[in-house]
């Protein structure tokens, strides 16, 4: 079968035996300041998503097997679509039971793109600050915005939500009705050249694999 990119979950992220996850955020920002503490600061770029994945020692066929994965995006050529480890589900919902099949959407978007309303989902429904949420949005590319819930709200009796924070910013390309992912809601990343480390083996198990991935828009 012919290797497709970017990986989806179930062809490379779902199959790491991951031990520990760094998931933080790359600002490009320009800062200038004065001698009495005031700082300004420019945001030149939108911030990305970077996150440090190390794994557990495992067998050495599973160790080749995932190094080889890695090895055939070609450094930083291809792509990947990464979970937080930690956000899979909604808190309120841990294991996404609760939400099942429904199919949320994008109800409306706050004009300054700083937060968002959804509809879809249960009566009484909540997203908890630090949740995560994806959004497909445009074609030809198909670019994925991969959001952080910064407070917490409660769909209404039905299964909409009141305006929430968000971070970062919205795309002004994501408008109403748009699809939204809160069951394993992934990031597109790529390897940061130079950051994968496929373990040292030894003669039954390999130790000490891992890479880095930021977020490609």
């Amino acid at each position: 079968m012919t290797v497709t990119y970017p990986y989806s979950l179930a062809d490379f992220a779902d199959q790491l035996r991951i031990t520990s996850v760094v998931w933080d955020i790359q600002r490009n920002d320009e800062l200038s300041g004065t001698g009495d503490g005031r700082v300004w600061q420019a945001e030149l770029a939108a911030p990305l998503w970077i996150g440090t994945v190390s794994l557990i020692t495992m067998e050495n066929s599973v160790a080749k097997q995932i190094a080889a994965k890695i090895r055939k995006l070609h450094g930083a050529q291809e792509a990947l679509f990464l979970c937080d480890p930690l956000s899979k589900y909604p808190q309120f919902d841990p294991d996404g039971s609760i939400i099942g099949t429904r199919v949320v959407t994008v109800n409306s978007v706050a004009a300054d793109l700083d937060g968002l309303s959804l509809k879809g989902l249960t009566a009484g429904y909540q997203l908890t600050a630090g949740d995560k949420l994806q959004i497909a949005y445009g074609a030809n590319p198909t670019r994925y915005a991969f959001l952080e819930v910064s407070e917490t709200v409660t769909a209404d009796g039905t299964g909409v939500t009141p305006v929430f924070g968000v971070f970062p910013h919205v795309s002004p390309a994501i408008s109403a009705n748009m699809t939204v992912t809160l069951v394993k809601p992934a990031c597109k990343c790529i390897i940061m050249p130079g950051s994968h480390n496929p373990g040292t083996a030894t003669k039954m198990h390999t130790d000490g694999a891992g890479f880095k991935v930021i977020q490609k828009k």
